[in-house]
């Protein structure tokens, strides 16, 4: 896809070239341009180790739905997805563990007639047999006969980058596949990577006549020099800078260190002349050092936060999806936590201490949103599809029918339908299920996402306190018995001490 046109483009240059490199120089050629984890494992691979694939992405995402056969939206989508695949480009499907296959022969006939370049699948496909027979190019996580449609339905086709085990896979992107593997190489270096590939698969294949011929291995590598590798002065290899943006930083202090070298001269000596002033780097000397990060510098499509996620071997895709659950689990409880405390009429104690909890827990969905933005997703624009996705279930009131009772009409409103009991069990039971959600999104970030650790702690911080608020009262109401939490009154109702976002300076 050009981003001049916005209209789907095969560089037919760079995939001639792809399609004679093997994937496992591509891998060579990406790590020494920073980008160290683009392939697959070994869930993915060719049937027929013979076989080869090559082509632009073009990405579908699907999300898991037992209701899409009841929708009717899952069998047109197909259909609709399947027409819009541009020729020449190869379909990448995130199925999100749903437990079927996507595509059979119907569906890659349709490809086929399309002119896509083939398919990979994180999920199922079926009919085999069939898809052999017909020579399109399918890789798939598994075999299944049962279907999508009746469980699953549609998040995006075309639009939004995918992700499979932590590989980013972006509109545009070249997927390469072979008998080892399938390798996914950014857009915005694909010509670079093509055209090393060329050079590459030359040295190599020089390096091998001259090693049959008995050339000593060593003298050969030193001679033909692959996979990158340059001669230094004395014969040792040059080394930049260490870390993350190791060259580029290296760059910036090449820089300043010439400036203050020519700025700052020790008392009595004179200022260097024209002619033996050391010199700054030029253009040319800052380009040979390029950004070794994933993220290409003035690239607003991706992020740099995301990459080191990955690099660290965080599923980004699952902690995003994890979080938007938890945040739903917020959110739906605040709502009825509001119908929970206002039936324990007449403990106002206990109402007190429901109140707390109910306005922390707005609090914590207010907290964690952003960062589900900052990991580039976003939650659901229907309140409804947000609430049905909740990670904790839905804390009716106790004796409604799962919330389905009128009540206060006719009369009804002379009892409560629940006692102080019953709706301390229900809240203490949801706040067990958010201790636990946060719990572990406490271990999937530890030691790797920082950011999300130390916003996730601060929650659970508080939802442990919950727990033991409603313990003690429950403990005393039903058992009689004396378990005390420890509470001591908030400074305000609903004062969030560990999770709320409070100016610099707050008292």
């Amino acid at each position: 896809m050009t981003e001049a046109t916005n209209e789907w483009f095969v560089d037919a240059d760079v995939v001639s070239k792809l399609s004679t490199a093997y994937t496992g120089a591509l891998t060579d050629i990406l790590d020494g341009l920073g980008y160290v984890k683009q392939s697959l494992s070994g869930n993915f691979l060719f049937p027929d180790p013979t076989m080869r694939m090559v082509g632009p992405v073009y990405p579908v995402e699907c999300t898991p739905n037992p209701l899409a056969v009841s929708h009717g939206k899952s069998a047109r989508g197909l259909f609709e997805m399947l027409a819009s695949v541009p020729s020449g480009h190869i379909t990448v499907v995130q199925m999100n563990g749903i437990d079927a296959s996507i595509f059979g022969d119907l569906s890659i006939t349709a490809l086929q007639a399309q002119g896509a370049a083939g398919a990979l699948i994180d999920g199922g496909a079926r009919d085999v047999h069939t898809v052999r027979q017909m020579g399109f190019p399918v890789i798939s996580r598994f075999v299944r006969p049962q279907g999508f449609i009746q469980r699953g339905d549609w998040v995006s086709w075309g639009k939004e980058p995918v992700h499979i085990e932590g590989v980013r896979i972006a509109p545009g992107d070249y997927l390469v596949a072979d008998g080892s593997g399938v390798v996914i190489v950014p857009r915005e270096v694909a010509a670079k990577v093509a055209d090393e590939a060329v050079d590459v698969a030359a040295k190599e294949e020089y390096l091998r006549d001259a090693v049959r011929s008995g050339m000593s291995p060593v003298e050969a590598f030193e001679r033909y020099l692959v996979n990158g590798e340059t001669r230094a002065a004395g014969g040792a290899q040059a080394s930049g800078g260490a870390g993350c943006c190791g060259e580029r930083k290296a760059v910036q202090q090449l820089e300043r260190g010439a400036r203050t070298t020519t700025t700052v001269a020790p008392p009595g000596a004179s200022r260097p002349s024209a002619g033996n002033a050391p010199s700054a780097p030029t253009a040319a000397a800052a380009a040979s050092r390029p950004y070794r990060g994933r993220v290409a510098e003035g690239d607003l499509t991706r992020r740099a936060g995301v990459e080191q996620l990955e690099e660290r071997g965080v599923d980004v895709v699952a902690l995003r999806e994890k979080l938007i659950d938890a945040a739903a689990a917020e959110f739906t409880t605040y709502y009825y936590y509001t119908v929970l405390r206002h039936f324990l009429a007449g403990k106002e104690d206990y109402k007190a201490i429901a109140e707390d909890a109910r306005l922390e827990d707005r609090s914590h969905f207010e907290l964690i949103t952003p960062r589900i933005f900052e990991l580039g997703g976003t939650i659901p624009f229907d309140i409804r599809d947000f609430a049905d996705r909740a990670g904790c279930p839905d804390a009716y009131l106790p004796n409604t029918n799962n919330g389905r009772l009128t009540w206060g009409a006719d009369g009804a409103d002379a009892v409560s339908p629940a006692d102080s009991v019953e709706i301390l069990t229900v809240l203490l039971e949801a706040e067990r299920c958010a201790v636990r959600s946060w719990w572990e999104i406490c271990d999937m970030t530890f030691g790797k996402d920082p950011r999300t650790y130390e916003l996730a702690m601060r929650i659970l911080n508080e939802e442990i306190e919950h727990e033991a608020w409603f313990i003690e009262l429950l403990s005393m109401e039903r058992d009689g018995v004396a378990r005390p939490s420890g509470h001591f009154k908030r400074g305000e109702i609903g004062d969030a001490p560990w999770s709320r976002n409070k100016p610099f300076g707050h008292p």
